[in-house]
């Protein structure tokens, strides 16, 4: 991270615009497992930024490449002709030809002073490449960065809503649990009143049989009818009584026992 702040910081900046070391700093500082999920969104977006600018920091990293290349082949080729205005100077001084010597000499000077000022533009050219290099793979890398803490965020934020999710369930089993003892305790209640209620009819039924015993008791010692009587009894009982059938009295007696009443 040493190399993002400190070619960001001297280099990047300018060129980054809206994304700079600020937001260098706070991708680095930015902890992912404490992270909500706004600050995911956020983080996202400043990804989306480094991304955008790292995809320009590309294209101009290529163009400075290929411009350098350009540029060393085009001063490679001027070096090369000016070897070979070399050679021929040095054959013509061999030969004694110095006309032609004077000639060379005029064109190898010229040369030689056109390379001389091509050689710091060639350098220049293949500077400016390396820094678009680093410029692309400082942003190249804190994209990299972000994009590993937003996924460790999200994964963490995930893993928080699976265990709230988990820890739901749980007290849902819980509470199903609760009220299915809550249902057995009920249910037990309910059989105490059962057997309450049972042990009540069961009194109402004894109070009912004793009544029924009672009045039974009662009805028979008003009757003077018995089981098991014979005539000779049934008989008698009626004529102390005076409640024999009426049948069996003429109409005189009947007549008699009205006058008496």
């Amino acid at each position: 991270m040493g190399g993002i702040f400190g070619f960001l910081r001297s280099f990047g900046a300018e060129k980054l615009g809206k994304v700079g070391d600020g937001i260098t700093q706070k991708i680095v500082s930015w902890d992912p497992e404490t992270a909500s999920q706004a600050e995911i969104e956020e983080m996202i977006r400043e990804l989306d930024k480094i991304t955008t600018e790292a995809g320009k920091a590309r294209a101009d990293y290529d163009r400075e490449r290929a411009e350098a290349e350009s540029a060393q082949k085009n001063y490679d080729k001027f070096l090369s002709a000016a070897e070979l205005l070399n050679k021929r100077l040095e054959e013509a001084q061999t030969s004694g030809d110095h006309s032609k010597a004077q000639e060379l000499s005029n064109s190898l000077n010229k040369l030689l002073a056109e390379l001389e000022s091509m050689k710091p533009n060639v350098e220049k050219e293949f500077q400016d490449s390396e820094e678009a290099k680093s410029y692309y793979e400082e942003l190249k890398e804190l994209a990299e960065v972000t994009a590993d803490k937003v996924k460790k965020a999200k994964d963490m934020l995930e893993k928080g809503r699976r265990d709230m999710q988990r820890a739901e369930l749980e007290r849902q089993r819980s509470q199903v649990k609760a009220e299915k003892a809550q249902k057995m305790a009920g249910l037990k209640n309910d059989t105490n009143s059962l057997g309450v209620a049972l042990a009540a009819m069961n009194r109402q039924a004894d109070e009912a049989r004793a009544a029924a015993a009672g009045s039974e008791m009662k009805a028979k010692l008003l009757s003077t009818e018995r089981e098991g009587q014979d005539d000779n009894i049934k008989a008698a009982l009626a004529e102390v009584t005076g409640s024999s059938e009426t049948k069996n009295l003429s109409l005189s007696d009947r007549l008699a026992n009205l006058k008496n009443k």
